[in-house]
């Protein structure tokens, strides 16, 4: 039973859930070997760099946050502390995640896949 929904006067028909269309990609897995030995110790290595790029950065970052934590407690501003305090912790979940990177990309892949 196919069913049929009006849309600007126009009768559509609803695809058949039981149809006999097949997903193109099922048994397909990604596989960037297929691009040689070469490519693949190469693509490893520059998101590598990348990523060890962006730990330092933000470990830079949270140590900033951290020293204008230090100056605000320093001067006695309660509201200047408090806004460093929030930076702190939410460049400090940053590099958190940063560092865990391949769990949380894993994770994704293993609830998703």
């Amino acid at each position: 039973m196919r069913l049929a929904y009006e849309l600007w006067g126009r009768v559509l028909a609803a695809p058949d859930p039981g149809g006999g269309v097949q997903n193109p990609l099922d048994g397909v897995t990604p596989d960037l070997g297929v691009l040689g030995g070469a490519f693949q110790s190469t693509w490893v290595r520059v998101v590598g760099g990348l990523w060890a790029l962006m730990i330092a950065a933000a470990a830079v970052y949270l140590g900033a946050a951290m020293l204008n934590m230090a100056q605000a407690r320093r001067v006695g501003n309660a509201h200047m502390m408090s806004e460093a305090a929030g930076d702190v912790k939410l460049r400090a979940a940053a590099l958190a995640g940063l560092v865990g990177l391949p769990v949380i990309v894993g994770a994704i892949i293993t609830v998703v896949g």
